[in-house]
């Protein structure tokens, strides 16, 4: 990866679809204190992991974004690109790398689906509406921030981007193809 990167330069837009969802977070978390703070002291952790993790990954990758404002979705990125400059140093592996990309993965499912049976207890609609929230930032997150980021050629979020922006832009040249035959 080449550290002469130019810094990401959709940072609001960026700001704008995960300031939300980081708004989203800090409110399951305050639900989950009502419950149980066992139950708050786990969905933290989840987000601990998925910070340290990504910094290792961060590092192993050479991010171009180590120490400065990273793109990472959900907002873990923020620590993430700091903590990747302890990485910097260590030895790298790629048992280590595959590794750690797999409890990262786990790690952010985590945040996603361990609310989800206290979000359902809490009702049904608002555990659809949470399920619908994160769908919809994955999207656009995979339409809008993936495609200019310097690690979308390496980044597994970055590669499944740029196969949905290249399989709608095939559906959408196709569907052009199928009006100019009809007319």
């Amino acid at each position: 990866m080449s550290e002469h990167c130019v810094p990401y330069q959709r940072k609001a837009l960026y700001l704008v679809l995960t300031v939300p969802m980081i708004v989203l977070y800090l409110a399951i978390a305050a639900y989950l204190w009502t419950v149980n703070i066992a139950f708050v002291v786990i969905y933290g952790a989840c987000f601990v992991l998925v910070a340290v993790l990504q910094g290792y990954i961060c590092a192993y990758w050479q991010c171009p974004y180590v120490g400065r404002f990273a793109p990472c979705a959900g907002g873990f990125c923020l620590p993430s690109s700091q903590i990747a400059r302890l990485f910097r140093n260590v030895k790298k592996s790629e048992t280590t790398y595959n590794i750690v990309a797999m409890f990262a993965f786990l790690s952010l499912l985590g945040i996603i689906a361990f609310p989800l049976y206290f979000i359902y207890k809490l009702s049904i609609l608002y555990m659809l509406a949470y399920l619908g929230i994160v769908v919809v930032y994955t999207l656009a997150f995979l339409l809008l921030i993936c495609p200019v980021c310097g690690t979308r050629y390496v980044c597994p979020g970055g590669k499944a981007a740029m196969k949905l922006r290249e399989s709608i832009s095939i559906d959408a040249s196709k569907e052009e193809g199928n009006n100019g035959q009809s007319a």
